[in-house]
């Protein structure tokens, strides 16, 4: 048994979210209870999925940039009660066998899930192995978690705002066992020690009225296409694209003649400092960049959403006024014309509202909850029957069986 107590984190590169939010809660731990724990982060597909499971990492992104209605498609039938647990059950016998592996290898004195996929299936392993230690769901979807998120079983589901904990509750998780902490964001969004110009000189950057355009690490949506239609709508500022991992689009952006000042970058590890160094960030509806956007107190111009999970996130953006929805080129250049024309405080507006809905210190409220749970005492759970059976029980008790 490892001397040091182990903090088993499950998550998955679908979508950059889930492993930023499984670090920022890892990097949280490893400051405030240095020493105390050792944590583990796994990608619990390629660790414990069997072929074709396995590839799922693989394959999302080409999907959902290829074929987004058939992601879509899948998301909204599998996001009830019933088909949630199905698809989880269907997933059973291609996890089972690697869950047990890597609980047995790992030997965890806490589970924790940021992935929706990697709720129910491991608190049934650990159901059939007897493996009696706290299991922690973090929820990294901001407002419509997905079904599969919310199962009864998890010893505390820990949630992003009040939409998310109305949704948790909907699905039958008891109220006690839930806590809203915020959706946890990198730690170096903490800190903001430089004024705007500061930032902006320690970038190499002109110091003026700055449009932060990104699509994610991989550079995803038409972000040249964004570009092109802010360039000819010549506002008075410089902008910024984040081109990521995209290395076409990097190649044909700096190939570009611009009319205003433009800096492309490649992918970057501080986007903290690109995002206070700005006036106003065009992105997608993705999580983690509006939680990122809010704890900078930036303006968000949302460019558009992946159908399912970040459909709740451009109306949960509206409707606190941290941004407002454009997704055409051409709306989104005369919305920022009309934010940046002289006497009008849309931004001003924007940004006070993301500074009260920020909540930058999530990952560390977290690593806190995570301690308490650690240290408080740990009901035995009762001796379950077996997933086939407890599914087959479940379908008779409809709506009220276990969740």
């Amino acid at each position: 048994m490892p001397s040091t107590r182990q903090i088993l984190i499950l998550m998955s590169d679908t979508g950059g979210g889930h492993r930023s939010a499984a670090q920022a809660i890892a990097d949280a731990c490893a400051r405030t209870l240095s020493g105390k724990y050792s944590v583990t982060l796994e990608d619990a597909f390629v660790r414990c999925a069997l072929w074709p499971v396995c590839t799922a990492p693989q394959l999302y992104l080409p999907t959902i940039t290829f074929a987004e209605w058939l992601y879509a498609f899948a998301f909204h039938v599998t996001n009830a009660r019933t088909m949630a647990r199905l698809l989880t059950y269907l997933l059973y016998p291609f996890t089972a066998g690697g869950l047990r592996r890597l609980f047995a290898r790992t030997q965890p004195d806490l589970v924790v899930s940021v992935h929706p996929l990697w709720t129910t299936n491991p608190l049934r392993v650990m159901r059939a192995m007897n493996l009696r230690v706290p299991f922690v769901t973090v929820v990294t979807d901001l407002v419509d978690g997905h079904a599969a998120w919310f199962d009864r079983a998890t010893d505390l589901c820990l949630l992003p705002n009040a939409e998310s904990c109305a949704r948790a509750q909907q699905f039958g998780i008891p109220e006690g066992k839930l806590r809203v902490v915020g959706l946890p964001v990198s730690l170096k969004f903490l800190t903001n020690e430089r004024t705007k110009s500061e930032y902006r000189a320690q970038l190499g950057i002109a110091d003026r009225t700055t449009i932060l355009l990104v699509g994610g690490g991989e550079g995803m949506g038409p972000l040249y296409e964004i570009a092109r239609a802010i360039d000819r709508a010549r506002p008075p500022a410089q902008f910024v694209v984040i081109a990521g991992r995209n290395e076409s689009l990097y190649q044909k952006l700096q190939a570009t003649a611009w009319q205003i000042p433009v800096s492309v970058q490649r992918f970057v590890t501080n986007m903290p400092e690109w995002m206070r160094a700005s006036d106003v960030i065009i992105t997608k509806a993705g999580p983690g960049t509006i939680s990122e956007a809010l704890a900078c107190g930036l303006p968000i111009l949302l460019s558009g959403f992946l159908p399912g999970q970040e459909e709740g996130n451009v109306e949960f953006v509206e409707r606190n006024g941290a941004g407002v929805m454009r997704q055409e080129p051409e709306e989104i250049a005369r919305t920022l014309s009309e934010w940046l024309t002289p006497g009008n405080d849309a931004l001003a507006r924007f940004a006070t509202r993301a500074q009260q809905l920020a909540r930058p210190r999530a990952a560390l409220e977290i690593a806190e909850i995570l301690d308490q749970v650690l240290t408080a005492p740990h009901p035995t759970p009762p001796n379950l029957l077996s997933p086939l059976l407890n599914f087959a029980q479940e379908r008779g008790e409809g709506e009220g069986g276990r969740g």
